[in-house]
């Protein structure tokens, strides 16, 4: 995260007045990092790009290897826990079968991550819908470990009350923020602008210079018509995408911890030896 905070600071210093959208230099939002490997003037941002042949190779390969590393063991951790909990404890077949069985579903998933991939691409940013998916799933999980270990008098019903809270409530905005998007005045991006567009490439293939009145990328966005929106898509649905994790946690833990208080979780016997008492 911080990593792709930085680069994209960096890149919004270097394109903030000559937006590499709006000029049609790139194809999509998301190109200027790929694009500025070969293409940022070296002179303003020499730690981030140069014109010597073989980075974008290089570029590239380091993309990938994390991408596949990443999903390599995903796909085989689903997998093997498949093998185990689901398959082994009520089938009872040779290892040989069970290996021909997990070679089977290491492709299945494989072939599920691409099509979630294929979908991702329909949802705008990947990083955003990357952190969207994880925050409306991973944030209930959190608010459940975080109730076991902060709550001494939460118990099982108290857990699956607010982890199902969290879950719905998270996926109420994740959803609600897919079918309404923020306007321009509520999400308030960063202006980008081309009157400071010169730029010639290497090989000098091109020089272009924008027209000092073109609008930027984010200054043309149409308002939408806030009298067609209902009400929760300018009080509910404008919360950004990094607050999908906060809001399902927070809703796990007030709601598990009421659950379990009202079923009998002052009643707990708990060991002394597992509690952490500050003094």
């Amino acid at each position: 995260m911080l990593c792709s905070v930085f680069a994209g600071l960096c890149l919004y210093s270097v394109y903030k007045h000559c937006d590499p959208w709006t000029t049609g230099m790139v194809s999509a939002p998301d190109q200027p990092k790929p694009s500025g490997t070969t293409q940022i003037d070296t002179d303003h941002a020499l730690f981030l790009c140069t014109a010597d042949a073989g980075l974008p190779g290089l570029f590239v390969a380091a993309a990938y290897s994390g991408t596949l590393s990443t999903v390599s063991s995903s796909v085989n951790a689903l997998a093997a826990v498949t093998i185990e909990d689901l398959i082994k404890p009520y089938i009872h077949t040779s290892e040989k079968h069970l290996s021909w069985t997990s070679k089977g579903l290491s492709f299945l998933y494989g072939a599920l991550c691409i099509g979630m991939a294929g979908i991702a691409s329909l949802m705008g940013s990947l990083l955003q819908a990357a952190i969207s998916i994880f925050g409306i799933i991973g944030g209930p999980l959190l608010g459940l470990f975080s109730l076991g270990i902060l709550c001494p008098y939460a118990n099982a019903t108290g857990g699956l009350a607010g982890l199902l809270s969290g879950l719905v409530m998270s996926l109420w905005v994740g959803v609600g923020a897919q079918f309404y998007p923020p306007l321009p005045e509520q999400s308030r991006p960063l202006g980008l602008t081309t009157h400071g567009w010169n730029f010639t490439t290497a090989a000098d293939a091109f020089n272009w210079t924008a027209s000092p009145t073109e609008p930027g990328l984010y200054t043309t966005v149409l308002q939408q018509n806030t009298a067609e929106r209902p009400f929760l898509a300018d009080n509910w649905y404008f919360l950004s995408y990094l607050y999908f994790s906060p809001i399902g946690s927070l809703t796990t833990l007030a709601v598990g911890l009421l659950v379990s208080l009202l079923s009998g979780g002052m009643k707990l016997k708990l060991e002394p030896r597992c509690r952490c008492v500050f003094t």
